[in-house]
């Protein structure tokens, strides 16, 4: 995981033949995490709110399951935007 631009909470990650993109925001209740995934530079899933389910989830933790889903969507085959 590599931060990604000038924000902060922006994060990107090669897997496979993919790049994975996640942004996590801080909101009133918490955070929440999204991401996409592109190949060969084209977006192939668009933006995915991902749901944390821990009580006190950190940026990084936010962040990972980002990854996780993202991971996990490629690996399904199961692209939908």
């Amino acid at each position: 995981m590599e931060p990604k631009g000038i924000d902060m909470g922006d994060y990107q990650e090669p897997y496979g033949d993919y790049e994975i993109e996640v942004a996590v925001e801080q909101v009133l209740t918490g955070v929440k995490a999204h991401f996409r995934i592109l190949r060969a530079g084209a977006v192939v899933a668009d933006w995915h709110l991902v749901h944390i389910t821990r009580l006190w989830p950190t940026e990084h933790a936010a962040a990972e399951a980002g990854f996780q889903a993202a991971r996990e969507m490629i690996d399904s085959g199961n692209f939908r935007s």
